[in-house]
């Protein structure tokens, strides 16, 4: 499920560091290689073209001097121009490339970083209800599995909570803890699982 209004935040947008660079990396990687040919095709043609019409202008001797030299250096700027376009098209696609790389695996990191801790508080004991997904979160019907199950432990948590606080009211009602000590023992430890179990239920 996606929750309204979320806006990441930069600072934890990397939350799986191998997963998320690797994978952008290497997409941002093949994205250069590519436009680094294309990029060098293109400019050797323009350089080409270029070095051919500067060899037109030169090969007139009846054009001014003056006119030759400022068109040759037109010819020349225009190709300059080209390569720097070139160079800065090249540097803005693996910036964007990179930024888009990082917040798409993220949609994909946040869904399992979230099944991680949820994990690690249930390895712990505790039963939190897990949250909803964020807007345009992937892995939403895994992450909805997940939840499914950990909503069915949970219950199962409150349904051993309910048990122990009937046992112990019974227990209490009857005294049986001044029957003998063991009894009692007993019920100090069913009273600590049950403060432990209770905790647990966030």
């Amino acid at each position: 499920m996606a929750g309204r209004g979320y806006k990441r935040s930069w600072r934890n947008l990397i939350l799986d560091t191998e997963y998320q660079l690797v994978f952008t990396t290497a997409m941002v990687l093949s994205a250069v290689v590519f436009m680094s040919g294309l990029g060098y095709e293109v400019f050797d043609m323009a350089n080409t073209a270029t070095k051919t019409a500067i060899a037109d202008v030169q090969g007139q001797p009846v054009l001014d001097p003056a006119v030759a030299e400022e068109t040759i250096r037109g010819l020349e700027h225009r190709r300059d121009l080209l390569k720097a376009i070139l160079v800065g098209i090249g540097v803005c696609m693996t910036a964007g490339l990179f930024v888009y790389g990082i917040k798409m695996t993220h949609r994909v990191a946040g869904p399992l970083h979230k099944v991680s801790l949820y994990c690690d508080q249930v390895t712990a004991g505790k039963y939190e209800k897990p949250r909803s997904l964020r807007k345009g979160d992937q892995l939403i019907e895994f992450y909805e599995h997940f939840r499914q199950a950990h909503e069915a432990m949970r219950r199962r948590q409150e349904v051993d909570v309910a048990c122990l606080k009937a046992v112990v009211a019974a227990a209490d009602g009857a005294e049986l803890a001044k029957r003998s000590p063991e009894l009692a023992e007993r019920l100090d430890d069913l009273r600590t699982l049950l403060a432990r179990k209770e905790a647990g239920l966030v």
